[in-house]
Order: C-alpha cells, then sequence, then structure tokens
C-alpha cells in the first residue's frame, strides 16, 4: 500500500535545528575529503577500458529511463517512462520488483546509501518514497506544482532535494514528507524552470540547471552565488565527490567541467550528441556519460582524479542507446538505461 500524499508547505527558510544537522554533516564529511585515496577494489583504467556487456534485460516499456547503482551494495534502481520504479540485483541479474505509483514519466530515481530508501521524481509534480526492502511506495509527496525533473537524497540521510519545471527547489523530510525549505527562481522560469540538479557532496550548496546555464545555491542562505554560462540548455550535472568539481551536460552535446574554488570552465568536450546523463564515479577517476552511446572518459596519467589530468582520453565506449549512466560500487560495475526500456550492465567477465 503507497502512503498517503503530503502537500508541500512554503517554508522561507531553514530551522535552527536543520541548519545545525546540515553544518554537523558538513564538518565530518569535508575532514579529510581532498587527499582521500580512491575506495577499496577501486577499478583501474586499464579494467575500465575492457569492460565488457554481462547482461541486458527489458525492464520498462519504450521511453527514457533514469538509472542510480546503490553505493556499496549490489544493487540498480531504474525508473521509466511509463511510470514504474524498478529494483534489479547485479550479483544475480535479475529484476527484483517493479512498483507502480507515478502518474506519468519518472525523471529520477535515487538509491539511500545507508537505507533501504529509494526516492524518485516524476512528470506527476511529485517525489515518491520507497521501502527497497518492503517494495513499496511509502510517501508521495507533493512538493510542486509542475514535473519534478530530478531529486537527490542529502548526504545528511534525512532529507530529499527536488527541482521542477516549476521554477522551485525544495527540502523535504523523509520522514514526515514535509516541506523544510523552499526556493522560487524566477529567472529560470523563461527557459522552462529547472531541467536538473544535484546536492553537493558536502550537503550545503546545490547544483541546478536551466535552459541557459548552471546555477549554484547555498542551501542555508538560498542564495545563487554561481552561475555558469553553459551556452546551451544543461540536461545534467553531477558533483565530483572531493567537492571541488561540477560536471555539466549540454543538449547540443557539450560535456563541461567547472571548478568550483576559481569559477571557471577548466575542460570541454564535445561528444556529438545530446548529453542525457553524465557522472562522476565515487574516486573521480572516470566520468561516464549517456550521449547517443555510453562513453567512459578517464586521465591519462597514472591514478589520479580525472579532473587533476593534464588530459583526457576516451577509455570505452559501449554502442547501447542510452538514456542514463551510473557506476556502481568502486567502478567495479557500469549500468546504462536506454529508451528502449532496457537495463544494461558492464564490467568484467
Amino acid at each position: 500500500a503507497g502512503g498517503g500524499a503530503v502537500a508541500g508547505a512554503a517554508a522561507g527558510e531553514l530551522s535552527a535545528a536543520v541548519v545545525a544537522k546540515f553544518d554537523a554533516t558538513n564538518k565530518e564529511l569535508s575532514k579529510g575529503r581532498k587527499k582521500r585515496p580512491p575506495p577499496p577494489g577501486q577499478a583501474s583504467a586499464e579494467q575500465v577500458a575492457a569492460y565488457s556487456k554481462l547482461a541486458s534485460s527489458a525492464l520498462h516499456g519504450k521511453g527514457s529511463v533514469c538509472v542510480d547503482s546503490h553505493r556499496s551494495e549490489p544493487l540498480v534502481a531504474t525508473g521509466g517512462a511509463d511510470g514504474v520504479v524498478c529494483l534489479y540485483d547485479t550479483a544475480q541479474r535479475k529484476a527484483l520488483s517493479k512498483m507502480k505509483g507515478h502518474d506519468g514519466a519518472v525523471h529520477r530515481v535515487r538509491l539511500h546509501p545507508r537505507a533501504a530508501v529509494a526516492v524518485s521524481a516524476g512528470a506527476d509534480a511529485s517525489v515518491r518514497v520507497w521501502s527497497t526492502e518492503e517494495r513499496t511506495e511509502t510517501a508521495k509527496m507533493a512538493l510542486h506544482a509542475a514535473a519534478v525533473t530530478d531529486v537527490s537524497i542529502h548526504p545528511t540521510g534525512d532529507y530529499a532535494v527536488s527541482a521542477s519545471a516549476d521554477g522551485s527547489w525544495k527540502v523535504a523530510d523523509l520522514s514526515s514528507g514535509g516541506c523544510v525549505l523552499s526556493v522560487e527562481d524566477a529567472a529560470s522560469l523563461g527557459s522552462g524552470g529547472f531541467s536538473c540538479s544535484e546536492i553537493h557532496p558536502d550537503g550545503l550548496i546545490l547544483g541546478t540547471g536551466t535552459g541557459t546555464s548552471a546555477k549554484v545555491w547555498d542551501i542555508k542562505s538560498r542564495a545563487n552565488v554561481a552561475s555558469f554560462d553553459v551556452e546551451q540548455p544543461v540536461s545534467c550535472l553531477s558533483f565530483s565527490e572531493n567537492g571541488f568539481y561540477l560536471a555539466t551536460g549540454g543538449a547540443e552535446g557539450a560535456l563541461k567541467l567547472w571548478d568550483l574554488r576559481k569559477l571557471k570552465n577548466i575542460h570541454t568536450i564535445d561528444v556529438g550528441a545530446p548529453v542525457r546523463s553524465a557522472v562522476f564515479d565515487y574516486s573521480g577517476q572516470f566520468l561516464a556519460t549517456a550521449a547517443g552511446t555510453v562513453t567512459v572518459v578517464g586521465g591519462t596519467s597514472d591514478w589520479c582524479p580525472l579532473y587533476e589530468s593534464t588530459s583526457w582520453a576516451s577509455l570505452a565506449e559501449h554502442e547501447v542507446a542510452a538514456s542514463g549512466v551510473s557506476f556502481g560500487a568502486a567502478a567495479s560495475l557500469l549500468a546504462a538505461a536506454g529508451p528502449d526500456g532496457k537495463l544494461t550492465l558492464y564490467g568484467s567477465a
């Protein structure tokens, strides 16, 4: 049984208790982030370059599919144009559940890194919360007035941060479903509101995409603290785990990397097709894109984060139509979801 709908309240600013929680999480997570080694078992560039197709499963009807991989478990979640959220076991290579709730396409699905929870954003203007153990919907949050284009799980693990075509982004409590912060950006409405969003790894800033730029917001002050002129509609974005870099994908094929400390573009790659999805792996060594095909790029020097390399190379290109892409734990797996409704897995055979 699904949870009851919770309407979003007009929360003008974060409460002192929520701010304290955000600050404590930021302080803890930012310690040693810059010099942190790659995770145990991190895949090498040579291994990623040699990945082959392991499995392909039809999970959805035709139409754009989004995908997210669990940070440590063999679990993938997909969301389809058919309104279904699917859970897939990558070890057993089988679908675990197909959960219906959204009335219309699912634009984003995210797996909680520490709890048996998934969240999804839909064209029906709702954010849904799912139990990945019970495999049921536990809450429907009616936070927005138009399609919810993206949703992230805040690093505290207690909140969802969503962005919408209605030109607003909101922070909601995953337990109560209540809106704790609502920010409207009238300037974005001229280009269709927000097309995508992602929470920064330390939890104090939010990146959003519009028809003309990528905007960075200070969540506590609700201020737009930086804007990057992408020169084309922003279709996706991804923060590096060390928190210093932002990758943006453009609807006209530009994949750009931005240094958040210097507020400038440091790399641009023309991938030749609209970038539907772009995501760093947890180590920051690789960046995968879904743009007609799936491409993984990496630095050409010995192990170092992609954004510290002086030159990039395409490590692998997989000839599969893809609308979403995601790395599994330690980049040991690459999951691609396509407009044919299929999930395809790549890894070491």
